[in-house]
């Protein structure tokens, strides 16, 4: 990372920074409190008199507001912000507040708009996916890749088996729990995991696919705002003074190697610093691998896009195409998502994706509460766990092909990334959610006819 990032890191409390309430040199997204304060209000101002135009200018603009405030107060609470408070603030406080009607229902729409049908979403994704794949050792690229499907495996398994036995157990079904709780929690999200899976039930059961996803909608939505508590938690546990193992974490490394903690600490050569060229640049590549997994998708359907888009920065990581100075674009157009726009992508999710009703739904039933949750967790250890006997760090694993199968797809990778604060992981949530998901799907597509 560029002194220029962490100068800015340093300076910005969304990043880790002073906790302090003090005015005086307080910054909020990184520029001064008061005018970030007035900004604010105007912004408010014009989204509580429903005045703003429905363009990607008013979504940047409330998102980034909200997010800023909620991440640097979330961050800014002891203890709750070790583990995750600012990124669980912003995916949380919109749909409550919408829920209590304390915001208008239009800023729903809004943000349903501008995260889902203006391209927001597939900006930020194609740049964090891109970024994080350049931006890693080549080497380091090479070790991980083909072991990282055990893992994967390692998840699933354990919250089928587990999950399906203990739904047994305390009287809720075993395929009931596998068809509408570990299914849709470990099936990719809600358009590519969901809603396939609504289809393939209706085929093999007694109703139509609507009927269907309105089951399997809560666990969906539930289970990935579980995903996200545990991705703080264990991020807080990472930061223990005293890890409790040497296993445990490596802080944002994947593999358990002597080049993985040595790489950072080489610096690049010839390279230039953080600049507009640079975010521009970067801004160009990821569109056009954006365009490419877009192509490629049209072709080979069965495949979503992001996971060509993954093969084709894999490629040109891996057969060397690229100088290193457009490597070195790609890493900072990454870092200017990470720290200008993750805040706005959970106050969209949050807003824009998630339903109180449907959430308070599943509180209600105990039963289906303790089985989304033993869900999450299942896939979590099992991942962890089948992780470490493959070389990998037991938190990176277990958030990699753990909670990433376990998440909302690409809106739940990012939370989940968020509180556990390793973005560069995004590859690999990203392998889970597409590649893992469609495993899934297979799976359930063999069972349904036989079970339902």
């Amino acid at each position: 990372m560029s002194n220029n990032i962490q100068e800015v890191d340093n300076a910005n409390p969304l990043v880790g920074g002073s906790k302090s309430f003090s005015l005086k040199g307080l910054k909020i997204s990184g520029i001064d409190a008061p005018v970030f304060l007035g900004i604010a209000a105007v912004v408010l101002i014009g989204m509580y008199m429903e005045l703003l135009p429905g363009n990607i200018v008013s979504g940047l603009a409330v998102t980034m507001v909200l997010g800023g405030l909620l991440m640097w107060i979330g961050n800014s609470i002891p203890v709750f912000g070790t583990f995750g408070g600012g990124p669980i603030l912003c995916i949380l406080i919109p749909a409550l507040f919408l829920y209590w009607g304390l915001i208008p229902e239009s800023f729903a729409v809004l943000a349903d708009n501008f995260y889902n049908e203006w391209g927001f979403a597939e900006l930020v994704v194609t740049g964090l996916i891109v970024g994080s794949i350049l931006s890693m050792d080549r080497k380091m690229l090479m070790k991980t890749g083909p072991r990282f499907f055990v893992p994967l495996l390692g998840g699933v398994a354990a919250a089928l088996l587990i999950g399906g036995g203990v739904g047994h157990l305390i009287g809720f079904g075993f395929t009931e729990t596998i068809f509408f709780v570990v299914g849709p929690i470990m099936g990719g999200g809600m358009a590519a995991g969901a809603v396939p899976m609504a289809e393939i039930y209706a085929s093999s059961g007694n109703g139509d696919p609507a009927t269907y996803l309105a089951l399997l909608a809560p666990a969906v939505m539930v289970g990935n705002m579980v995903c996200i508590l545990v991705a703080g938690g264990l991020n807080g546990l990472g930061k223990r003074k005293k890890p409790l193992s040497a296993k445990f974490t490596g802080n944002g490394k994947l593999l358990r190697t002597a080049e993985a903690e040595s790489d950072k600490k080489k610096e690049k050569e010839g390279i230039l610093p953080l600049s507009l060229r640079n975010l521009a640049i970067g801004l160009l590549l990821a569109s056009g691998l954006f365009v490419f997994g877009e192509i490629v998708n049209s072709f080979v359907p069965s495949l979503h896009a992001y996971v060509w888009i993954i093969l084709g920065a894999a490629a040109l990581k891996l057969f060397r195409i690229l100088p290193e100075s457009i490597e070195k674009s790609s890493e900072d157009w990454y870092e200017f998502i990470s720290m200008a726009w993750v805040p706005a992508v959970l106050v969209t999710i949050s807003a824009g994706m998630i339903d109180f009703n449907s959430v308070l739904g599943i509180v209600t039933d105990p039963s289906y509460m303790t089985l989304t949750v033993l869900t999450v967790i299942l896939a979590t250890l099992g991942a962890g766990f089948v992780g470490v006997l493959v070389g990998f760090y037991f938190v990176e694993s277990s958030i990699s092909a753990g909670l990433g199968m376990a998440d909302m797809g690409g809106s739940g990778d990012v939370a989940v990334l968020s509180a556990s604060e390793r973005m560069g992981l995004m590859p690999f949530l990203q392998i889970s959610s597409r590649i893992g998901g469609a495993m899934m799907l297979i799976i359930l597509s063999i069972l349904a006819p036989l079970l339902m």
